[in-house]
């Protein structure tokens, strides 16, 4: 009789994880051959390094937990739709709503609410990108719309809403500049010492709140009764339904959370301690779509998507280092994304894997 072994789900998804990143930059790799020419080992090393050379380790890191915070919380809003059977595509658009919403608590608040203005400009955030995912979600529970074609019906929307509302607002927006103004500073996230403790970097509270956030999503979805018929839906939404689970109220509160999430993202991203402008543009921000690989390459788990979220963040400091070389930023967002695009194919390696495990040590059970 052969003899059982436990293979544990978490060493499969992380050397499943490892080897579809390999790959992907390894491909990475020969299309740098193919069209860089002698930058190109150079051009590879400033990825797998995280662009760190050109700033120092510490200002590296800071950069990459900067950049990580919208993707993570986009990635956590995708993953936990996902866990509960929805695709929630409308994660930009939840994202964009969010960052209007804090942009507009902290220009427009900030003399009543003083130093607790960044407080508020989150809630507001967090609570209208909600109210989009609610939205969404009672279109599809309601109404039996398609979940892909609802998210980016919704998406277009928020984006060409938020654009309308900026430019009729004269407190936001800069005339003829095609922006808004900077965020005060009472409405910017404290950085808990952390630009210091990075030299100098943009990082900020926003990386605490992520790990946060991503934390009591796991709780949510593992220790109560609201998270098990969530994921019971998503496992299979009839047996969930027979077994006397409101599948329509759990679709909701799916959405309403994945909405929460996103929102988070996006006030935590624009109301980051650099302050950016928001630009007023024809196209959904990127970290909204960077939010579904970084969900797939976390396998929809919310501490995962942590490490995930921090994955990415650092291929995207590593791609703007390999421009100082010369690589052209299209050149740079290809590599990544053929990279991340590899990370895609986890599900299958994690079956050759199992396969593999079983066949040199016995059955698993």
């Amino acid at each position: 009789m052969a003899k059982k072994i436990f293979i544990s789900p978490f060493m499969v998804t992380f050397v499943a994880t490892i080897i579809t990143i390999i790959i992907g930059l390894l491909i990475g790799l020969i299309l740098l051959l193919l069209t860089s020419g002698n930058v190109a080992l150079p051009a590879f090393k400033m990825i797998v390094t995280g662009g760190f050379g050109l700033t120092g380790l510490l200002n590296g890191i800071g950069r990459v937990l900067y950049y990580a915070v919208p993707i993570m919380m986009t990635g956590l809003s995708v993953g936990f739709a996902l866990r509960t059977g929805i695709f929630n595509i409308g994660a930009p658009g939840q994202f964009l709503i969010g960052l209007y919403a804090g942009l507009f608590v902290a220009m427009h608040f900030s003399p009543q609410l003083g130093a607790y203005t960044w407080v508020f400009s989150i809630l507001a955030g967090a609570a209208c990108g909600g109210l989009w995912g609610l939205l969404q979600g009672v279109l599809q529970a309601y109404k039996n719309l398609n979940a892909i074609v609802c998210g980016i019906m919704l998406n277009y929307v928020s984006l060409f809403l938020v654009n309308m509302l900026i430019r009729s607002d004269h407190a936001l927006y800069v005339g003829g500049q095609g922006w808004t103004a900077p965020v005060p500073s009472v409405g910017l996230l404290p950085s808990f010492n952390l630009n210091q403790i990075f030299t100098a970097s943009a990082a900020n509270s926003g990386i605490v709140f992520g790990v946060i956030v991503c934390v009591v999503a796991f709780i949510i979805l593992k220790k109560t009764t609201a998270g098990f018929e969530m994921k019971a839906c998503g496992l299979n939404r009839d047996a969930a339904q027979y077994a006397g689970v409101n599948v329509k109220k759990a679709a909701i509160l799916a959405m309403l959370l994945a909405g929460i999430f996103a929102g988070l993202g996006g006030t935590m991203y624009h109301n980051g301690t650099m302050g950016q402008q928001y630009t007023l543009t024809d196209a959904l921000r990127p970290e909204g779509f960077t939010g579904i690989p970084v969900a797939l390459l976390g396998s929809n788990h919310p501490i995962a998507i942590i490490f995930s979220g921090l994955f990415i963040a650092y291929l995207e400091v590593g791609g703007l280092g390999m421009q100082s070389l010369g690589i052209p930023s299209e050149m740079v967002t290809i590599i990544t994304s053929v990279t991340i695009f590899f990370c895609s194919f986890n599900l299958l390696f994690k079956k050759m894997y199992i396969r593999l495990i079983g066949k040199a040590f016995g059955e698993m059970i």
